[in-house]
């Protein structure tokens, strides 16, 4: 018997490297231009199909007729090379008082291999889009300043967003005279808000300070903002 299970154990081999590489943590698609682009690279040794899409929330759905293409929908990467996606929006469907949000899903597919012991493992990469309309005319400071912060009567925080982009929170730092908590906070979408679970004795906090995702995936902080 302990011969047999070795002897499964070895007959495949399983490669998880992602030789496919997304050179961006997201995508701001401002509705001036007539396209939006992704950069991808292959810094594996091997050569890979790579298959692009776009859904808008839920990862195990492939939604058909989105107001927003990407093209190539299917492309081959040799090794060591580069790619651009591009993400074309048809011109209607979409909000204009707001952003819209999707998601960019890259996976990478394995070039059939000749051998018959090998399993191939294709793996897939999700980053947020953002479709901007440039009537906007605000930006995610802007926004992120003016978020409403109170406690509610169930002892958590309530984070309101009446702005038109989607604000990316990320850690938020409750204040008050003597103490202070440090605890994670999500996404909250245009004209919508978020509840947040505090630790025991945080929402005796009056002041936050917090970080919020920017455009270039990096991390802004505001300080100092009063809770209700």
């Amino acid at each position: 018997m302990k011969r047999m299970l070795t002897y499964i154990l070895l007959i495949f081999s399983i490669n998880s490297y992602a030789g496919i590489q997304v050179n961006a943590t997201r995508v701001i698609y401002n509705s001036i231009h007539q396209s939006a682009s992704l950069s991808i690279s292959n810094d594996g040794d091997n050569t890979y199909m790579v298959q692009s899409w776009l859904d808008t929330g839920d990862a195990d759905q492939m939604p058909q007729n989105l107001p927003i293409v990407v093209t190539p929908p299917i492309l081959k990467l040799l090794s060591k090379k580069e790619a651009i996606l591009r993400f074309i929006y048809s011109g209607s469907g979409l909000p204009q008082d707001r952003e819209s949000l999707f998601w960019i899903n890259v996976q990478e597919i394995p070039m059939l291999s000749n051998s018959k012991n090998v399993l191939q493992i294709a793996i897939r990469t999700r980053i947020k889009l953002f479709y901007r309309p440039n009537e906007l005319k605000t930006n995610l400071k802007q926004q992120a300043t003016v978020l409403k912060w109170k406690h509610n009567k169930d002892g958590k925080l309530l984070i309101s967003n009446d702005g038109p982009l989607h604000i990316t929170l990320n850690k938020l730092t409750l204040i008050n005279n003597t103490q202070s908590w440090i605890v994670n906070a999500n996404m909250v979408g245009p004209y919508h808000h978020i509840e947040v679970s505090l630790p025991k004795g945080a929402e005796k906090a009056d002041i936050v300070s917090f970080t919020y995702i920017n455009d270039y995936g990096g991390n802004t902080k505001i300080e100092n903002i009063k809770i209700n």
